[in-house]
């Protein structure tokens, strides 16, 4: 499993740091500042260097997706990216990095409330429509995690995604 670890936790900047084992080379991680909405490819060994190997701005939106999609890198279920959307983002936040129960609760509230609206959806004929915000949401992100080397993928099942390395979707795209 894949955890965050909060560099920072009493500063004003939010610095959250994720291994991503098997995701991305050997002795790399991504790091996302949750305040100036920077992500980073940092190099986990140490060295006098510096550790910043890539970084990228990313937009509020873009910050809601990724954070979910590397808490949850190999499963991330459609109700809960859609729910980042429509949340407050220091709930998001809150919900995701917090001690604090009563926010991590909040936050599986409107995931649940998430996931019976696409429910509703689905039995209406109207799930497509219901997604679409997180469809176009997802293709801004695909293409700034580009040059990280990662992707996103869609299960066959059209109920989650994950994060894979370039190489593998090509891989999967091409059989």
């Amino acid at each position: 499993m894949n955890k965050s670890v909060n560099e920072q936790s009493d500063r004003e900047d939010e610095l959250h740091f994720f291994p991503l084992e098997g995701l991305l080379s050997n002795g790399q991680a991504l790091s996302v500042n949750t305040t100036c909405l920077i992500l980073s490819l940092v190099s986990t060994h140490t060295r006098k260097d510096n550790p910043m190997l890539l970084q990228a701005l990313l937009t509020e939106t873009d910050a809601r997706l990724l954070l979910l999609l590397l808490t949850l890198p190999y499963y991330c279920p459609q109700e809960v990216l859609l729910a980042s959307l429509f949340y407050s983002y220091s709930g998001l936040l809150a919900g995701l990095f917090s001690s604090d129960t009563a926010a991590r609760a909040e936050w599986r509230a409107a995931v649940e409330e998430q996931r019976m609206l696409l429910q509703r959806a689905q039995e209406v004929g109207t799930w497509k429509k219901e997604l679409k915000p997180l469809y176009n949401a997802l293709s801004k992100l695909r293409a700034k995690l580009h040059p990280f080397g990662l992707g996103i993928t869609l299960f066959v099942s059209s109920s989650a995604y994950s994060l894979l390395p370039l190489s593998q979707i090509s891989e999967v795209n091409e059989q």
